[in-house]
């Protein structure tokens, strides 16, 4: 019995790593050893064959079932209760509990976790009982049952820890980070999850596809679905290659979520349906039929004919409802809902959304769901008012669950959830012509991430450990290709750095704090004289709602499209020209064709306006990739003061932190990074108008020297090479000696400066991400304190950066405010494109 012994033990070791072909393999070799059954069941004593036996096929059954073939795995158990007495079958009870709760029969395996325990003690069977509190707290969740499942996972944490068995404590506390994103507690599950892997690397390497399932979903709650969707890419081969169905099915319907998330309705459907089929061979009907619901979510995107979707969601609502999924069959007559009030059916609808008022614990997605469709159905009853109070009350649910984010990077990214609730918004007060509306919403509808109070993460050595060690990897993957030298292994290796510098970041919890928006005679007065710009997206088309001299209209301007595609042309030839020696015929065609392009952009942003802007300064609120237009280099801009600011209620609040005017006393950090045969000479001719100015060159301009020298500065001047990183915008950073100072560096600084000036190449640029929630080096400061911060949105030749910064300081320091400062410096004809962030 020794070689069947030894292959039971090695089968259950791969069934504990997730490798259930290799265990099925072991088990059935284990069963071969033992010889054949006895061909009549065991009773009264039973022997130790029949024993080893009984446990082997208990094995087996969880091998087979975790492959899709959970009706073998039922067969099994049922031969294994032959070969065990009464006081063995604990696990095999617990077991099949797990196995029924796979086909949806919850109440039968409720029935078999509550037989398990009854015959478990810890004392004999602690693992078993450890494993079945653990499956329970699973179901339990599955039902919207918190507290119960929270109790199990903590006597399972309790029980495994007490007796040695790692494998187990990990799961349970995976698995308490799921019930945290259940809660919608993001950073406590990403934190529990970032614990787990590290534990499961070591201990049950299997397990960590399954876990990059779980935070993929915790991704897609905070918005993130580019995340999502690589973590769930990764997962998918994993699980496919360990044979893991019902997980390999769940990651598909997670990448059709993400593509939901991601506006790609047709690649959701195409995921979906992969879905549907796969739960469907698994014979689990509870989650086919949540594959179902994604398809139906995908073809309203599409646009698919509103009847047809109406009739298939009162089908899916009834089949939900019959398989006790209460949420999901809301969902599902919310979605037919909306298709009715499509087709021009209010009634039905209006009864359909009553019916689908959200309970307690529903998901956020449910709850603004049920917003949007309340607001359609009051919209074409003619209830204008009603539906706008709907719409801001689903913005508000958002914004609190936004509050509960400590990172920029979530609470930017959390936005798209409330896409369709602010598209519908935005547009419902265009329609209505009245400027106060207009004003309201276009507040409600952009940069809400930096109007929650930030926090001050705790530190974090592993995170720091990290970020000093990519400065290293930065610099030597630049060496490297400066010499020629191969550089995957170190491109591969600050992959990984970025990779857990930015889920650290996710960690922090937030306030939960709001801050109020302003109010439009509030920005009325403090415009001045001064006249503001808001920029409206209302479908394909652009509006502007123009603030100026006591006068506010609404604008009808051109396609964004066209306003893109003509922005996009102009800095890539502002790019080409910056720095770049020519032939002289060659440079005359460009600058020609620049100024083409600039006079085109103008025409299409800003020259409709003038006849309301008149000669006035320019506070601009832009939407989508307008907040990167070089302003300056524009015909009826040139000269002309301009702030860029992303929204009037963070312009506000920016202007309210700012010094009336930086005086020559102010305390002033200047700093010239290595590399910029400019740095130092524009660092000095500065210094010669700043009296006692802080001065870091050479070696002492270090991240962490600049770092601690802007907690004691108003004003900081940093004359460097810059680089804006596309993928993750909080990883852009200026060059300093010994390596970059990245946007994640500055979440931990006790103070920011009031102004700082960022002499450098592509600092200006940002990431938008839906809700015009803009992420980038420049809304970095904003967000840690800063109210003005001047950064270019290209490239920059060095004889003109330093030729404008240096005639700003000047006009600074005859007591220029920032814009006015800033355009005073920058020449007519020039084309850098230096732009004035935040307060002006």
């Amino acid at each position: 019995m020794t070689r069947a012994e030894a292959l039971y033990a090695a089968g259950r070791a791969a069934n504990t790593d997730m490798r259930p072909v290799l265990a099925a393999r072991r088990l059935r070799a284990a069963l071969r050893a033992l010889g054949e059954a006895p061909a009549v069941a065991v009773s009264g004593e039973t022997g130790p064959a029949d024993l080893l036996r009984g446990r082997i096929l208990v094995t087996l059954a969880l091998a087979e079932s975790e492959q899709g073939r959970i009706e073998t795995g039922l067969r099994l158990l049922g031969e294994a209760e032959a070969f065990l007495p009464p006081g063995e079958r604990g696990v095999l009870h617990g077991q099949r509990g797990m196995l029924l709760r796979r086909t949806g029969r919850d109440d039968l395996a409720l029935e078999e976790y509550a037989a398990a325990l009854a015959v478990l003690t810890e004392r004999g069977e602690s693992e078993g009982m450890a494993r079945v509190l653990l499956n329970r707290a699973v179901l339990h969740m599955a039902a919207v049952r918190s507290g119960l499942a929270r109790a199990d996972l903590r006597r399972c944490l309790e029980l495994a820890t007490r007796h040695g068995l790692g494998h187990l404590a990990v799961k349970a506390r995976h698995n308490l980070g799921y019930l945290d994103y259940l809660a919608g507690d993001i950073p406590s599950a990403l934190r529990r999850y970032a614990s787990a892997a590290r534990d499961y690397t070591e201990l049950i390497p299997g397990m960590l596809p399954v876990l990059s399932l779980d935070r993929a979903r915790a991704l897609l709650a905070a918005g993130l679905f580019v995340e999502a969707d690589r973590e769930l890419a990764t997962a998918l081969a994993q699980l496919g290659a360990q044979r893991l169905s019902q997980d390999h099915a769940e990651a598909h319907l997670a990448r059709a979520e993400a593509s939901l998330l991601a506006g790609r309705p047709a690649a959701a459907r195409t995921w979906a349906r992969r879905a549907h089929a796969l739960f469907r061979r698994r014979d689990n009907p509870r989650w086919a039929a949540r594959a179902l619901l994604v398809v139906l979510r995908a073809d309203h995107a599409t646009g698919a004919r509103p009847a047809a979707v109406a009739q298939r969601a009162r089908t899916i609502e009834a089949l939900m409802r019959g398989l006790g999924l209460p949420e999901d069959a809301r969902v599902a007559g919310l979605l037919g809902a909306r298709a009715l009030v499509a087709s021009g059916e209010v009634d039905r609808a209006a009864r359909a959304v009553a019916a689908g008022a959200p309970g307690r614990a529903d998901r956020l997605d449910t709850r603004l769901l049920w917003r949007l469709a309340s607001a359609e159905v009051a919209a074409s009853a003619g209830r204008r008012r009603e539906s706008s109070r709907h719409l801001v009350a689903g913005l508000h649910t958002l914004q609190r669950y936004r509050s509960q984010l400590g990172n920029l990077d979530l609470q930017t990214g959390a936005a798209v959830h409330g896409r369709d609730l602010a598209r519908r918004g935005l547009s419902a007060a265009l329609a209505t012509g009245s400027v106060g509306e207009i004003f309201r919403w276009a507040e409600r509808v952009r940069a809400q991430a930096l109007l929650t109070p930030q926090v001050r993460p705790p530190q974090d050595p592993e995170a720091a450990a990290a970020l000093e060690e990519l400065r290293g990897v930065r610099v030597a993957m630049r060496q490297a290709e400066l010499s020629g030298r191969p550089a995957r292994a170190l491109r591969l290796r600050g992959e990984a750095l970025q990779r857990t510098i930015r889920e650290h970041a996710w960690f922090a919890a937030g306030t939960r704090g709001q801050a109020r928006q302003v109010l439009l005679a509030q920005i009325r007065a403090e415009l001045g004289e001064a006249a503001m710009v808001l920029y409206l997206p209302d479908g394909p088309d652009l509006r502007a709602l123009v603030l100026a001299g006591g006068r506010a209209k609404v604008v009808r301007l051109g396609r964004i499209a066209d306003a893109e595609e003509a922005l996009l042309r102009l800095r890539a030839d502002l790019d080409a020209q910056a720095g770049r020696a020519m032939p002289e015929r060659l440079s005359t065609a460009v600058r020609a064709a620049t100024r083409r392009n600039a006079a085109m952009l103008g025409a299409l942003v800003l020259d409709p306006l003038l006849d309301l802007v008149g000669d006035r300064d320019i506070v601009v609120v832009p939407t989508g990739i307008l907040v990167t237009v070089p302003w300056s280099v524009l015909p009826a801009a040139a000269g002309r003061p301009v702030t860029v600011a992303p929204s009037a209620s963070t312009w506000s609040a920016a202007r309210s932190r700012l010094l009336g005017r930086v005086e020559p006393s102010t305390r002033t950090l200047l700093v010239a990074g290595p590399g910029n045969d400019r740095g130092v000479p524009e660092v000095a001719a500065i210094a010669e108008l700043r009296a006692k100015a802080t001065v870091l060159i050479g070696s002492a301009a270090t991240p962490a020297a600049t770092l601690a020298a802007f907690a004691e500065a108003d004003l900081a001047h940093v004359a460097a090479h810059g680089h804006h990183h596309t993928d993750n915008a909080l990883f852009s950073g200026l060059e300093l000696e010994g390596g970059p100072l990245m946007g994640y560096d500055l979440q931990h600084l006790p103070n920011t400066p009031a102004m700082v000036v960022l002499s450098s190449c592509d600092l200006g640029l940002h990431d938008v991400r839906p809700g015009d929630e803009t992420l980038g080096m420049a809304t970095a400061l904003l967000s840690a304190g800063a109210s003005t911060v001047v950064a270019s949105v290209g490239r920059v030749a060095d004889e003109a950066a330093m030729s404008v910064m240096t005639a700003y300081h000047r006009a600074l320091g005859d007591g220029l405010p920032p814009a006015a400062a800033l355009a005073v410096a920058t020449p007519a004809d020039s084309l850098a494109g230096f732009i004035c962030f935040g307060a002006g």
